[in-house]
Parts: structure tokens; C-alpha cells; sequence
């Protein structure tokens, strides 16, 4: 059977991946974290197969608007869950705030593997961020 995913547990697993690499603080182009967000979705949906899991949200980026409202909508729900401290009203600048075994609990209960959610982050997410000492 097939498990369902969330836009939370894969916003959380992509948070919670960056937190453990150290990267905390991020500030981005206009829609460049909607873009991101939309690409590593659409590679996700390719292995829902392979990892058994099923979506039921999207990263659709709306091309007249250049963002994602259900993207935004889970940004929100994640810094209400203080995953994540917004510093502008635009979403350009933010910090992850959870620490390191916060994280891993979240990537525990999440129902994509470890690795895969961390290649994901890798290819899509890599570049981004600034190490926190």
C-alpha cells in the first residue's frame, strides 16, 4: 500500500535535510525558491512508483504570477511550526531554525528514505544557503 506525502513532510524533509548540512539562512531571487520547489516535486512524482508513496499536493508554479500557492501556503504552515523564520514578506530571505535532532526526528517520520530525499535536496537545493557557525 501506498503511503501519502504531504506538502508539509516534504517541505519539512527538505528543511530538515539543509538543517543537518548546515545550511541555515537563504536569501533567493524572486520565485527562485517556487522554481526549485517545483522541479524537485516533478523529479519526486518520477520515483513515486519506486518508493510507494503518493502525493496529494503540487508545486505548480503559476506562470502569470511566477509563484506557488500551495508552496507559499506550507512556507507559512512551516514557520507557524517554527521550522523556519520568514524575514521578508516575499519569501526571499529565510532561516531554518530547527536543530539537528529536531531534524532527524522529522526525517524519521516522513515516508521518503533518508538518501533519496538528500540527493534530492543535493540536485535542487545544493547551491543554496549559507553555513551557519
Amino acid at each position: 500500500m501506498r503511503q501519502i506525502l504531504t506538502s508539509d513532510q516534504f517541505v519539512a524533509g527538505v528543511i530538515a535535510v539543509l538543517a543537518l548540512q548546515n545550511k541555515k539562512r537563504f536569501i533567493l531571487k524572486e520565485t527562485e525558491l517556487d522554481e526549485r520547489f517545483e522541479k524537485a516535486f516533478e523529479e519526486l512524482l518520477t520515483h513515486e512508483d519506486t518508493l510507494k508513496i503518493a502525493t496529494n499536493f503540487t508545486f505548480y508554479v503559476d506562470p502569470m504570477h511566477g509563484d506557488s500557492v500551495c508552496l507559499r501556503d506550507t512556507l507559512l504552515a512551516a514557520r507557524e511550526k517554527a521550522l523556519i523564520s520568514i524575514n521578508n514578506p516575499t519569501l526571499q530571505t529565510f532561516d531554518i531554525k530547527i536543530d539537528d535532532d529536531r531534524a532527524l526526528r522529522y526525517l524519521k517520520r516522513i515516508p521518503l528514505p533518508r538518501p533519496f530525499l538528500t540527493n534530492l535536496v543535493n540536485k535542487h537545493f545544493g547551491d543554496l544557503g549559507v553555513e551557519v557557525a
